[in-house]
Formats: structure tokens, sequence, C-alpha cells
């Protein structure tokens, strides 16, 4: 792994769920949460959570997580209080962190936990690899064609 020149510890978010949009209700069901230290340490917190819901299959379909496996775990309201105390006052970063921190921050409004993302560098490895890893035409064409599009609106 490169070495992270870090000046304060970034905690890296994963979450699973029950469905792809937290306004219409849908809840964590998964959190894995990495904290790399300014000293190369790392810390892990991580946990099932149950949804106090019913899972639909066609998010069983794409993560695994069933109702079973959900049941008698925390919910986010029980385990919330780990994970605000587990980020303190970390940056952050994940995959396609606009997901993550969008049902992150629903959840603790639901909670009335008070988080926010003010005052953190947010750093989202899928924007630096779509700029580094272009997904276009342009792109496509290179790569299966072997040779650049010409002209191309």
């Amino acid at each position: 792994m490169t070495i992270l020149n870090l000046t304060r510890p970034i905690v890296f978010i994963d979450i699973e769920t029950t469905g792809l949009d937290a306004r219409d209700g849908h809840r964590i069901l998964e959190i894995c949460l990495i904290k790399i230290n300014p000293d190369g340490t790392e810390e892990t917190l991580s946990s099932l959570i149950n949804p106090a819901m019913q899972i639909p299959i066609e998010a069983t379909k794409i993560h695994g997580i069933t109702n079973d496996d959900v049941r008698g775990k925390p919910t986010f309201n029980e385990f919330a209080r780990k994970i605000i105390e587990f980020i303190g006052n970390c940056d952050l970063g994940g995959f396609g962190t606009k997901f993550d921190l969008g049902f992150l921050e629903s959840e603790f409004k639901r909670t009335g936990i008070k988080y926010s993302e003010e005052e953190r560098y947010v750093i989202d490895v899928q924007r630096i690899f779509h700029t580094l890893e272009p997904r276009d035409l342009s792109a496509a064409h290179l790569r299966y064609c072997g040779k650049p599009l010409e002209k191309a609106h």
C-alpha cells in the first residue's frame, strides 16, 4: 500500500442497505469503518445493523444479507454512538462516498444525533478512479478499438 501522508486520521466507510434511497425510508444493514491513523496504525469498527424492517429480496440478492442475519443485531439507533465516537474528528473516505455518507446522514438525523461533514476532508476513491480511468465513449473506443475516437461529439 502507498504510504499516506496524513495530518489527522481518515475513516473509510462502506455500507450495505435495504435499498438505494435513504429518502424513501431505506436503511443501513451493515457498516464497516476502517480508521487509518497518521502513524499508519489501523482500527476497525464493523457490525450488521437491524433495520427494523423487512429486507427486500432484491437487496438480499445484491449483498446476501437476510432478515435472519440481522435478527438480534443492534439497530442503527443503538449503534450510532459507537460510530460517532469512532469517527470523531476524522476525515472521511470511501468508494462512492455520496451514497454511503448520504445514508449515514439520514440515519443520524433519524436518531437525533448531531453529525456533520463540515470541517472534514471527504475523499471519494471512485471519483479519483474515474478521473484516472475515464468511463466515456472516447475511453471505450480507445480501449476496445485500439485507437482514439476522431471527431467525437
